[in-house]
């Protein structure tokens, strides 16, 4: 990628040439990347504001945002506004979210209950998307042969191995892993698909105007429900009790009644999100240890302790998986 003065070079070009007029370098400021490769500046000119978002190349990032992006507008899902598009530079100007996503409400909460009432907002937010998106997904290009299969799973967790066992564990793979492993991966990829987001978390629910927005959609794919639920029930970045999340699976059993999508079997279903919730944050750690180990983005560390917490919770509710429960014993 250019030099940073040549980057936001290019960003004041292309914003002015799109009702930014005036602007300079000094007008751009550049937000915290998080995990992602890509950069994100927000332009702020004549009391306006907007973000211009740059992909690496070949832009293949970028063109799924814009037809996911295009795809859940379509459906009702309130997405950030698109306000111009350069595919040679891989650079999109869109709707500024603000600095107020759900992870930033939750730790300002006043008091639990209102912590219990931003997921539920979240909640039915979800259950929404995947009522509405999911019968129209053959409509989006980029998502009408996506899946997270058994393949993915299993990618996952040869992720969880390679990267936090290994790696920042410095553990050895045990031999009942890759059994133990393709179990929960047949398992998971058993069940009906819907509209995953794949990381629905509090960092990537944005309130504006006390709405909630998605972002950071791009690898969206069909897979169970369960995910995107687990993702945002058992985040590590803001920790919830066993007590609060059983009253949030319900609300959200509600809210798909409420859709005209109800859950049947609630029971079994409460089973699947556990076991969920092994695959969503081993990859969790994964990904934690990756980005502090080899992006040297060092502050992910800080999430592995909860991430750790929530698969040592659901391993105690089975019998199923005593290899992944002895090695974690160990972490």
């Amino acid at each position: 990628m250019a030099d940073e003065r040549e980057i936001q070079e290019t960003v004041c070009a292309f914003a002015e040439a799109h009702s930014f007029p005036g602007i300079r370098p000094d007008d751009l400021h550049l937000l915290a990347l998080g995990g992602s490769d890509r950069r994100f500046y927000r332009l702020k000119v004549s009391g306006r504001s907007c973000i211009a978002m740059i992909s690496a190349p070949p832009g293949d990032e970028q063109n799924a945002w814009l037809d996911i992006n295009r795809f859940l507008k379509s459906c009702s899902i309130n997405v950030p506004e698109i306000y111009a598009v350069d595919s040679d530079q891989h650079m999109l100007l869109v709707q500024d979210a603000g600095d107020v996503s759900m992870y930033h409400a939750l730790r300002a909460a006043p008091k639990r209950q209102s912590v219990l009432e931003l997921y539920k907002q979240a909640l039915y937010f979800l259950a929404k998307i995947q009522v509405r998106a999911t019968p129209r997904m053959h409509a989006c290009a980029t998502l009408r042969d996506r899946r997270f299969d058994y393949a993915a799973f299993r990618y996952e967790t040869d992720y969880f191995v390679r990267s936090f066992l290994q790696e920042y564990c410095g553990m050895a793979k045990p031999a009942g892993l890759d059994e133990e492993f393709h179990r929960l991966a047949e398992t998971l990829a058993a069940e009906p698909s819907v509209f995953m987001h794949r990381d629905f978390q509090s960092q990537n629910l944005h309130l504006v105007d006390d709405r909630i927005l998605v972002i950071d959609f791009q690898t969206a794919t069909a897979g169970p429900p369960h995910y995107d639920l687990v993702s945002l029930l058992k985040d590590a970045y803001f920790v919830l009790s066993a007590e609060e999340r059983t009253l949030l699976l319900q609300h959200y059993f509600d809210a798909r009644s409420e859709l005209g999508a109800p859950i049947e079997n609630q029971s079994a279903f409460i089973n699947t999100f556990h076991l969920c919730g092994l695959q969503r944050n081993m990859q969790a750690l994964a990904a934690f240890s990756f980005l502090g180990t080899h992006k040297k983005k060092t502050h992910f560390f800080a999430h592995i302790p909860a991430a750790l917490g929530y698969l040592k919770e659901a391993l105690h509710r089975t019998e199923d998986y005593p290899c992944l429960r002895s090695t974690i014993a160990g972490c």
